[in-house]
């Protein structure tokens, strides 16, 4: 069939406005929220999130305490358009995005998420993530948390489970500073579980045995500022795109 110029001109106009549509057409170009989002790609997922969001509509509301802060920040962003900015600037501070799932009493969790800190900022047992059962049991007197910790003390990786015979182990490899890194940890729940975190595919800490398991399983996630501790100084930590999964996620992934 002979088509006259202008509607060959038309058609093409239409074809490529339905290429624009579609992510997956190589020279497509898109940048909404939907397309960004990681969790398209991890559907079965505990806890996931790309922070593209406005106002972190996909968290339930946070949990700021002391002089914490937390918001979706522009500032920076591993991918996509924004990324998750926690910080502090006070002693015993908290400030996190909270994510709830059935409980867990066995098994292995997958944590996958990318992490930017800034350089010379102190990490004098900065918490960023909580993964356990209660962090702040309502026992009078209180008693510690029910859980695991996974802290930054002096620029590296350490564990905290007070559950555990050994509760605190502090790792030697610092983390990368003033560029976004890639931090896996596979939480093996028992009592008698395992954890093993890796900086961008290569071990940091390993801590074999290791108590993982509260009595009442293992059902939350926090990120952030879990915890500033006793630190006065200024903190702050940019997270994108967290996995939490029943599966490993690796860096590659979405």
């Amino acid at each position: 069939m002979n088509v006259s110029h202008p509607i060959r001109v038309a058609l093409l106009l239409l074809g490529l406005g339905a290429c624009a549509d579609n992510p997956y057409v190589i020279g497509a170009v898109r940048t909404d929220a939907a397309v960004l989002d990681p969790c398209v790609d991890h559907p079965g997922a505990l806890a996931c999130s790309g922070f593209e969001h406005p106002e972190l509509s996909d968290w339930p509301e946070p949990i700021v305490q002391g002089s914490g802060e937390i918001a979706r920040s522009t500032a920076r962003a591993r991918s996509g358009s924004a990324s998750l900015r926690a910080a502090s600037s006070g002693a015993e501070s908290s400030a996190v995005v909270v994510r709830e799932f059935e409980p867990r009493t066995g098994g292995t969790l997958h944590l996958r998420v990318w992490l930017y800190l800034p350089g010379g900022v102190a990490t004098e047992t900065m918490n960023l993530f909580f993964l356990g059962d209660d962090p702040n049991p309502s026992e009078d007197p209180a008693a510690a948390f029910l859980g695991t910790d996974l802290n930054l003390e002096d620029g590296a990786l350490q564990l905290y489970s007070p559950q555990s015979a050994v509760p605190r182990v502090t790792g030697t490899v610092q983390v990368p500073r003033d560029r976004w890194f890639c931090l896996r940890a596979a939480f093996v729940l028992a009592d008698e579980g395992a954890v093993r975190v890796f900086v961008d595919g290569a071990p940091a800490l390993e801590v074999d045995p290791h108590d993982t398991l509260p009595e009442g399983g293992v059902h939350l996630l926090r990120a952030g500022v879990d915890w500033s501790s006793g630190q006065t100084d200024p903190f702050e930590v940019f997270m994108d795109d967290l996995v939490l999964s029943d599966t490993p996620v690796p860096c590659s992934a979405p």
